[in-house]
């Protein structure tokens, strides 16, 4: 006779019986708020790593154009960087969102680091061989807002994520 296979006998003959329904559910009661937690927090790092990717092609295209002086008949500067930035963000944000800077500085020894550069949505495209910042910005919600709540610096559900180039302009 095996003893230690279910339904087993004891040594004297007596079945023992081990009832383990409901034993699945409640393991996955225990485990499956902690996965989907890591399973969705996994997803909002992965968005927001796919729109700053977007959002630093954007600001080179933009800063490409800007810097040969170039011009679109009927539109302004501002109108055509802020349609080049929404049209290499790929469609994932909203582009009434997007606050696009570009500020000429006399030299590159003049401009502040990236933390203190000016985000106020200015554009002044500068003169020929100036030193221009670009930065583009977009305040990203969190679809998630435990995960929003965890990952934001603020703890408001929501994160800047920010682009920037330097360039000298061409000699136009």
């Amino acid at each position: 006779m095996l003893y230690g296979f279910w339904p087993f006998k004891s040594r004297k003959g007596k079945i023992n019986v081990v009832d383990n329904e409901g034993a699945t559910a409640v393991e996955f009661a225990l485990i499956a708020p902690v996965f989907f937690l890591v399973f969705f927090g996994i997803f909002e790092v992965g968005a927001i790593l796919l729109v700053q990717t977007s959002l630093e092609t954007s600001i080179l295209q933009v800063s490409r154009f800007g810097r040969t002086g170039g011009s679109v008949t009927g539109q302004t500067s501002s109108q055509t960087a802020v349609a080049l930035a929404d049209q290499y963000s790929f469609g994932l944000v909203n582009p009434a969102n997007l606050v696009l800077t570009v500020t000429p500085y006399s030299s590159f020894a003049a401009m502040p680091t990236i933390a203190n550069a000016p985000n106020g949505g200015t554009q002044n495209f500068g003169t020929a061989n100036q030193d221009v910042l670009y930065t583009l910005s977009y305040n990203w919600t969190f679809f998630t807002p435990l995960i929003g709540n965890v990952l934001s610096p603020t703890g408001n559900g929501s994160i800047t994520l920010t682009a920037s180039a330097v360039v000298q302009n061409e000699p136009f």
